[in-house]
């Protein structure tokens, strides 16, 4: 059971990074641009959108902020596609 409530999440935060990368791209943004627009680091977005870390719900609403898009726009897409 552990196994499997890992997987999901392992899952979710690849889902979250395509659908980041995906919205970023749609507004033209480098990873830099999106990194100075929400406030976050290049860095940080890279490993968000390979799907290597876990993004807080507050960095989830400075990334919508910066791609000026609801942060449940986000949150959709994701649930659409697990």
């Amino acid at each position: 059971m552990h196994s499997d409530f890992v997987n999901k999440l392992t899952k979710i935060d690849i889902t979250f990074g395509a659908v980041l990368r995906k919205k970023r791209l749609c507004k033209k943004f480098t990873q830099e641009a999106l990194s100075i627009e929400s406030g976050l680091s290049r860095a940080y977005i890279s490993e968000l959108e390979m799907g290597h870390k876990d993004p807080s719900l507050y960095t989830i609403f400075k990334l919508a902020s910066a791609l000026k898009i609801k942060p449940s726009t986000i949150i959709d897409e994701v649930e659409r596609q697990i």
